[in-house]
């Protein structure tokens, strides 16, 4: 596998290619397209494309509607485009940045200003996406942080409680199909994956308020009485209100989502559940 960062120069004229290529030397690899259609299957058909370097006036499709492509089908945010035209026109060259190019160099081509942008276009998407990975690994690290503490909590929870660990599982395994199930047959909740994992994730705290239930009653053999019972059913508005007093932000959606989990994951649909006997 070749470390060589990869240039695809889409230009009709194979003068331009092989001008380009003999000024940025053999310090890249090449791919070359005569057209915009060939411009475009090479760019869906590969994914190790570092630049492009796009002509605007080429056969059966130009440039404008290669990076009109790239921009539909989000390639520009990956792909940095540099024009390369004789055109001059401050509306053509203010169009090609519009649609998302990076840089536009006119001909006949300058050595030192082609290797230089080509080198400036490429060193600055690099460090971008350096920073993208590493949000997207500290994001990792913190959900994967959070979910160690929820579960770990859970598990406390269930240890008091005497029930299997595999409770959390179940209701965590159920709570996803249940959610996968209802954006296939609805559009009214329309449910990200961000959202579900959130969502499933949480759920692993529906019972905390149970904590406040003394374990004569949690462990109980046989049917509870109904003083008891009335213990009993004090956890979920319990656990709603140990939310509360942890005076988190309770706009974050994470903590909102926690409060209605604690709090109404007894209700029923036909009103006889509880705490707020909530109904449809």
């Amino acid at each position: 596998m070749s470390l060589k960062e990869k240039i695809l120069i889409a230009d009709d004229s194979e003068m331009n290619q092989m001008l380009l290529e003999e000024i940025l030397s053999d310090k890249y690899e090449y791919v070359m397209a005569k057209d915009g259609t060939e411009a475009v299957d090479i760019l869906e058909k590969n994914d190790d494309i570092d630049l492009v370097m796009l002509d605007i006036n080429m056969p059966k499709m130009d440039g404008f509607g290669v990076l009109e492509i790239m921009n539909l089908r989000h390639w520009i945010s990956e792909v940095p485009v540099i024009i390369i035209s004789s055109e001059s026109d401050v509306d053509f060259i203010r169009r090609s940045y519009d649609l998302g190019a990076s840089d536009y160099i006119s001909r006949p081509f300058d050595l030192t200003v082609v290797r230089r942008r080509v080198e400036n276009t490429l060193m600055l998407y690099a460090r971008q996406k350096r920073l993208v990975r590493l949000v997207e690994e500290q994001v990792y690290e913190r959900e994967k942080t959070n979910n160690t503490m929820i579960n770990i909590l859970s598990h406390v929870i269930e240890y008091r409680n005497n029930e299997s660990g595999q409770h959390i599982l179940h209701v965590r395994m159920m709570t996803d199909i249940l959610l996968r199930r209802l954006i296939e047959i609805t559009d009214k909740y329309p449910l990200t994956e961000t959202d579900i994992s959130m969502i499933v994730s949480i759920s692993a705290l529906h019972d905390i308020g149970k904590i406040s239930v003394p374990k004569a009653i949690l462990n109980k053999p046989g049917k509870l009485d109904p003083e008891e019972w009335e213990i009993m059913k004090n956890h979920a508005a319990i656990g709603d209100a140990m939310l509360y007093d942890l005076g988190t932000q309770q706009a974050e959606t994470l903590m909102n989502l926690a409060h209605e989990i604690c709090r109404w994951h007894h209700e029923r649909w036909d009103g006889r559940g509880y705490p707020d006997g909530l109904k449809g």
